[in-house]
C-alpha cells in the first residue's frame, strides 16, 4: 500500500512538474468547469444532509439548523462588528459556540474522546515500513493506486476551476501544474509519515465562498494551525468529539456556495449565457454523473460495484469523476464552435 502510494505520488508530482496537465486546460471551458462545479455542489450536498439528520433524532436536526441560524444571522447582521471579524468568522465560531457550548449542554460531547488523548504526539517517520525495509512494489498494486491518483486529478482540476471562480482569479494553467504537482509531492511525503495521500479538499471551496477570503496569507496561517492540531492530538479530538450534525449544517451551507460559483460560470457561455450546444454539454452531463451512481448502485449493487476493476469503479460511482469525463468528451465530440450556438 505505502510503497504503491510513493510510486503514485512521484508520478502525480512529474506531471504537474512536466507541464503535462495544463495542456488539457481546452479541454475545460466554462461550460465544463461550471457543470462539475454544480455537480461537486451537488454530490456533496446529499453528504451535508445525510450528516445533518444524523441518526434521525430531532435534536440532530436542531444541531445542524442551529448552526445554519448562526451563520446567517452572524454574515447578515455582524457585518459592522468588530471591523466584521464576526462575519467572516461565522463558520468558525458557528462550530465552537453550537458544536462544543450547546452540544455540551445537551450531554452531546463525547468529552472522554479528548481525554483520553495526549496534548503532544510527534509523527513517526516510515511507521509501516520503508524502501528497502519493507516497503514492495508490485505491478498490480501500483496500478490500482495510480488509477485512483488518476481520479484524484480529473478532480482536483474541476476544484481548481471553482476555487478560481469564486477567488475571482482567471483559471490558467499553471493553476492545474502547480495543484497537481504540489498534490504529488505532498501524497509522496504523507507515505513516509504514514499518513493518507493528499488532494484537493472540495468543502474549502466553500470556505471561501462564504467568507470571502481568499488570501494565500491566511491559507499559510490555517496551515500552520493545522501543524499544530496534528502535534496536539486533544484539539484534534474536539472535531471528532462534537456532534456530527453540527458539521452537517456547516457542509449545506458550504454545498450552496459550490452550486452558485458553478451556476455563474455556466453564466460565461456564448453572448454572456447558454447557447444551444452549452445547454446540451451542461444538461446531459448533469443528468448522467448525478444518475448514473445511483443506478448503479441499486440496480447492480454496491457488491457489483465493489468487484469491478478500480478505474471502472471509480467512474461508475464517483459523481465528480464521471462529470469531468462526460463533460470532456461532449466538449470534443461537439467542437468548440459549432453551428447550433447561432441557431434560432
Amino acid at each position: 500500500m505505502w510503497g504503491a502510494v510513493f510510486v503514485g505520488g512521484l508520478a502525480e508530482a512529474s506531471l504537474g512538474g512536466l507541464r503535462l496537465v495544463g495542456r488539457v486546460r481546452r479541454f475545460f471551458p466554462p461550460v465544463v468547469c461550471g457543470t462539475v462545479i454544480v455537480v461537486i455542489g451537488l454530490a456533496l450536498g446529499q453528504v451535508a444532509v445525510r450528516l445533518s439528520i444524523g441518526a434521525g433524532r430531532v435534536i440532530d436536526l436542531a444541531f445542524a439548523l442551529g448552526v445554519v441560524a448562526t451563520v446567517l444571522t452572524l454574515q447578515l447582521g455582524a457585518r459592522e462588528v468588530l471591523g466584521g471579524i464576526l462575519a467572516r468568522g461565522a463558520i468558525f465560531v458557528s462550530i465552537w459556540v453550537v458544536g462544543l457550548g450547546l452540544g455540551s449542554v445537551a450531554g452531546e460531547v463525547e468529552w472522554s474522546l479528548v481525554a483520553s488523548r495526549p496534548w503532544l504526539a510527534w509523527p513517526q517517520l516510515f511507521p509501516y515500513g520503508g524502501p528497502g525495509f519493507g516497503w514492495e512494489f508490485p505491478l498490480a498494486a501500483v496500478l490500482v493506486v495510480l488509477a485512483a491518483y488518476l481520479g484524484s486529478m480529473v478532480e482536483s482540476l474541476g476544484d481548481y476551476a471553482a476555487t478560481c471562480e469564486v477567488a475571482g482569479v482567471a483559471y490558467r494553467e499553471r493553476h492545474m501544474n502547480r495543484g497537481i504537482l504540489a498534490e504529488g509531492l505532498g501524497s509522496a511525503f504523507a507515505s513516509v509519515l504514514g499518513a493518507l495521500p493528499c488532494t484537493s479538499y472540495t468543502q474549502n471551496i466553500g470556505i471561501i465562498a462564504t467568507t470571502r477570503v481568499a488570501s494565500r496569507f491566511v491559507v499559510q496561517i490555517a496551515a500552520g494551525v493545522l501543524l499544530l492540531y496534528g502535534l496536539c492530538p486533544k484539539f484534534g479530538a474536539l472535531l471528532v468529539a462534537m456532534p456530527r450534525p453540527v458539521l452537517g449544517g456547516v457542509f449545506v451551507l458550504i454545498c450552496g456556495s459550490i452550486v452558485v460559483a458553478g451556476l455563474r460560470l455556466l453564466g460565461q457561455g456564448a453572448d454572456g449565457g447558454l447557447g444551444e450546444r452549452q445547454a446540451l454539454i451542461a444538461g446531459t452531463t448533469l443528468v448522467l454523473a448525478l444518475a448514473a451512481p445511483v443506478v448503479v448502485e441499486r440496480v447492480l449493487g454496491p457488491e457489483w460495484l465493489a468487484a469491478r476493476p478500480a478505474a471502472l469503479s471509480l467512474v461508475l460511482g464517483n459523481s465528480v469523476v464521471l462529470a469531468v469525463l462526460v463533460g470532456v468528451t461532449l466538449q470534443v465530440l461537439l467542437g468548440p464552435d459549432r453551428p447550433l450556438d447561432r441557431r434560432g
